[in-house]
């Protein structure tokens, strides 16, 4: 029971990861980039889901996360990106609830890490930006004091100033250091599989200046 908790919370912090991710690749890639401008992408809780599911037997259980917020910048230039994608570790819901209170007490321990997060750093890679196309993203992912580099593979689509997410992943929770549920007849995968679905609204801003651009003296 513990360990399919952590694992579904684990897997819907991902699928936010992944579709920030996703959203940044898409800003950069559209025909329509204000010149000199950095991608704003902030994500609707209301319009993301995040869906997790664990192979076992007798039972395999699955469930939800929900986002708490997210907001990133990409540089269409170069690809880089910076910002956060936050899930709420006490949001996990199986329909169980003995189970979801020992995921969000003693598995997650959400009293002291509330937030489950992801910090996408670059684009590494997207396909042709006309209607549906593939994005890969390069970022951290914070779990219950953890952090683990991840790489996150996506089907992003872009319309006017609204971006959509797609993406399927399989996270190696035990691999990470979380506990393997597996006791006596109850037996769970060492692997869980995360779907997400996203919308993030997209606009431009200007640059953050730099520290040297910063302190020196304006022209008159």
């Amino acid at each position: 029971m513990v360990g399919l908790a952590r694992r579904r919370s684990l897997r819907s912090w991902v699928s936010a990861l992944l579709l920030i991710v996703l959203t940044c690749a898409v800003a950069m890639a559209g025909d329509s980039v204000p010149p000199g401008k950095i991608a704003v992408l902030k994500f609707d809780p209301a319009k993301t889901t995040i869906d997790y599911s664990l192979s076992g037997w007798p039972h395999s259980p699955h469930g939800t996360f929900k986002l708490k917020r997210g907001l990133i910048r990409v540089d269409p230039a170069t690809g880089r990106m910076e910002g956060l994608i936050v899930v709420d570790a006490a949001s996990g819901n199986s329909g169980n609830s003995m189970r979801d209170a020992r995921m969000r007490d003693t598995v997650l321990e959400a009293g002291r890490f509330p937030e489950i997060t992801f910090a996408p750093e670059q684009v590494e890679s997207h396909g042709n930006p006309q209607g549906e196309f593939p994005v890969v993203v390069r970022g951290v992912m914070s779990l219950h004091g953890g952090k683990h580099p991840f790489t996150i593979s996506a089907r992003v689509r872009r319309d006017g100033d609204q971006v959509s997410i797609k993406c399927n992943f399989v996270i190696p929770y035990v691999d990470w250091g979380l506990e393997n549920p597996s006791i006596l007849m109850l037996k769970v995968s060492k692997e869980v599989e995360i779907g997400v679905t996203a919308t993030a609204e997209l606009s431009w801003a200007s640059p953050a200046p730099t520290a040297a651009h910063a302190d020196s003296p304006r022209a008159p």
